[in-house]
């Protein structure tokens, strides 16, 4: 008798496969947009501010998603996938720097649309103790789409970038499309306008910072790995190699990572990430086009990626279910603040202090948020300290005050 899935393992499945294929759409169109402008004579710094367009339209569009989602239901999702693949078809028609810059936002825009909502509906179908093994199993089906994308993309691009562009725009499509047929798998909750103190950035210090850490390093490293493997002297052929293998490290790790942090803990399991990252990100500039490299690579790759589904499970974890789509609208924002700075940040470093200064403001940017959150959870601490104190005082006051009074027939 054959075995018949829950409705929300059901759901599960769509939204990783939609999730897989929007991945191929992005993972193709983003590195090989990179290397049609500096084919096209763009230095550095404008590579890196045409990535950074790509997270300023999902920035600017994350606010108004769950407003889109309450109004549109599925309409949200299924526009945002569309859009995701006309905006990658079309990009070398553009006609120029103005037109490539443009379809770079409109993509943004699209991706907003696109990821919210399959974030929202992850959260909400989440059971608590398997809410981080659920992103883990999304996430691997965005990184495995990113990965044949990248791969084929960079792999293809030489001979033909225009079709290259076209074929990357269909995946994006097929989402559409299977969204369309399988109404069950996407049903968000109803949405609440009011305050949510849970939501408050100081309660969240840690998780948005990883949102924006997280969007950092995958901007930078979208707009400019490519680049930078080039100039180590390495084909087209082997970059695209080497980029879909630190996706396979992205795929492999995962969801090891996500039971680990169900079973043992989640902030402490973001913080390992954190502390391997920063290992794998110092030694980069050293390894030159070496094996030291791809497996430096490997594990930045893959410790720092999980650093949004872990940081999206905390935050869900906190946050009534009707907060939970602007929770994730407000965590994807950081997360694209971050990418919008990234690959801006690292073109001008590039430009400035060579290449393997790609790596470099990385790190650095991993180690703000984590001293930002150090002096928060001190400033926390102190501010509880002094609190008890005085309660301590008042307390003691109060105590000297009514041994003092004496009843009057005592007195007498």
């Amino acid at each position: 008798m054959p075995v018949r899935l829950s409705a929300s393992v059901r759901g599960l499945v769509v939204i990783c496969a939609a999730s897989a294929l929007w991945g191929s759409n992005f993972g193709a169109g983003a590195p090989t947009a990179s290397l049609w402008l500096r084919d096209h004579g763009s230095h550095d710094t404008v590579i890196g501010l045409n990535t950074a367009v790509y997270y300023f339209g999902i920035a600017l569009t994350a606010p108004f998603v769950p407003w889109l989602m309450h109004r549109t239901g599925r309409g949200c999702i299924i526009f945002g996938m569309v859009l995701s693949g006309l905006t990658v078809a079309l990009f070398p028609w553009a006609g120029g720097p103005a037109g490539w810059f443009a379809l770079r936002w409109l993509n943004g825009v699209a991706a907003a649309m696109s990821l919210i909502p399959m974030e929202t509906e992850v959260n909400h179908s989440a059971a608590p103790e398997h809410r981080s093994r659920n992103f883990g199993l999304y996430a691997v089906s965005m990184a495995l789409g990113i990965a044949a994308g990248t791969g084929l993309g960079l792999d293809f691009y030489a001979d033909g970038p225009s079709l290259v562009f076209a074929l990357a725009g269909v995946p994006a499509l097929l989402a559409a499309g299977l969204i369309g047929v399988c109404p069950g798998a996407f049903v968000p909750p109803p949405q609440e306008t009011g305050r949510c103190p849970e939501l408050a950035v100081r309660r969240n210090v840690l998780t948005f910072g990883s949102a924006w850490g997280q969007g950092f390093l995958e901007g930078g490293m979208v707009g400019h790995l490519a680049v930078y493997l080039l100039f180590l002297g390495m084909s087209e052929g082997a970059t695209s190699w080497v980029v879909s293998g630190i996706m396979i490290g992205i795929i492999v790790s995962q969801v090891p990572v996500a039971w680990l942090a169900d079973r043992f803990g989640r902030t402490g399991a973001l913080l390992a990430c954190y502390a391997a990252t920063v290992a794998a990100l110092t030694v980069m500039p050293f390894c030159g086009p070496s094996a030291w490299l791809v497996a430096a690579l490997l594990v930045a790759g893959a410790c720092s990626t999980a650093f949004y589904p872990l940081g999206v499970t905390l935050l869900g974890e906190r946050l009534p279910p009707s907060a939970l789509a602007r929770g994730n609208a407000r965590f994807l924002m950081f997360n694209c603040l971050g990418s919008l700075a990234g690959p801006a940040v690292a073109g001008v470093t590039m430009d400035l202090f060579g290449k393997p200064a790609l790596f470099v403001s990385a790190g650095a940017a991993l180690l703000l948020v984590l001293a930002t959150w150090g002096v928060q959870r001190y400033v926390e601490r102190q501010m509880a300290r002094t609190s008890g104190q005085v309660d301590a005082e008042a307390m003691t006051g109060r105590e000297v005050s009514e041994s003092s009074v004496q009843p009057i027939g005592r007195a007498a």
